[in-house]
């Protein structure tokens, strides 16, 4: 019984240990709206304008393209990366 008990705690520690983390999806367009005494929140999880303005609607909030997909995948290393020079 005791064997039994610890390989399935094995098998479970296994199992949990293999799975890969989620990977974040960067939508395109985002909303800035402003809620009570929160401030500003930003919203980047519309896949089109039209969604992002049917949403911004009711809040009058503002839609705009998401910033973070102009600096490649959105990390914040990638913002200050250096380019390389180009060679003449």
């Amino acid at each position: 019984m005791r064997n039994a008990s610890l390989t399935l705690l094995a098998l479970a520690g296994f199992l949990t240990l293999s799975q890969r983390p989620a990977h974040a999806i960067d939508y395109p367009y985002c909303m800035t709206y402003v809620q009570g005494w929160s401030g500003a929140i930003e919203r980047c999880d519309f896949s089109t304008f039209a969604q992002c303005q049917a949403s911004a609607s009711g809040l009058n909030g503002s839609c705009a393209e998401n910033w973070r997909l102009a600096y490649g995948k959105g990390s914040a290393d990638n913002m200050y990366a250096r380019k390389p020079r180009a060679r003449y």
